[in-house]
């Protein structure tokens, strides 16, 4: 009988990558890695609250505009490495396989990686045209059509999808029967 997960538990588990229980060591681990991204984004939203207040008198575009960018640097880049190798080395997010289901989980992963690298690159796609019709004033219709920005999204996807199959195949653990 398969025990119902909470909301919340599936919430925390899709976030972390866990497969699997989430059992009591996991979530202990999850606690402390959560506790220091919190401590690691209070300090930097401090900082980056007082360089904004002290930019905005004399350009307040330009303020926002760097407070905008480091924000999304600072969680999309800094925090999520930080929560990638924090479960790593905590092993919270390795798969456990028997070696007879290699293969299957290999080819899991390939099919993991091209749904992502398509689901990245068509969302690639349509940030860089919304990015450059609201930077550069380009318009969106032609900067559909343009084979720059087809091939920056072809190329998002391509590699983030051989990252998340490398990801997802390092991550499995094969044990011995």
């Amino acid at each position: 009988m398969k025990v119902k997960e909470s909301v919340g538990t599936k919430i925390i588990k899709h976030r972390f990558g866990i497969h699997g229980p989430l059992d009591e060591y996991k979530r202990t681990e999850i606690g402390r890695i959560a506790t220091n991204a919190y401590m690691i984004l209070a300090g930097y939203m401090l900082l980056s609250s007082i360089a904004a207040a002290l930019v905005a008198n004399s350009n307040p575009g330009k303020a926002l505009v760097w407070l905008i960018m480091g924000n999304v640097v600072m969680v999309g880049f800094v925090i999520n490495i930080y929560l990638l190798i924090a479960t790593n080395r905590a092993h919270i997010v390795d798969k456990e396989i028997r070696a007879s289901s290699r293969k299957q989980a290999i080819k899991k992963a390939f099919i993991r990686g091209i749904e992502l690298g398509i689901y990245v690159g068509i969302y690639m796609f349509f940030v860089k045209i919304v990015l450059d019709w609201f930077f550069d004033g380009t318009n969106p219709v032609q900067n559909m059509q343009s084979a720059n920005t087809i091939w920056k999204g072809v190329e998002s996807g391509l590699l983030f999808g051989i990252l998340a199959c490398a990801y997802d195949i390092f991550t499995t653990k094969v044990y011995k029967e």
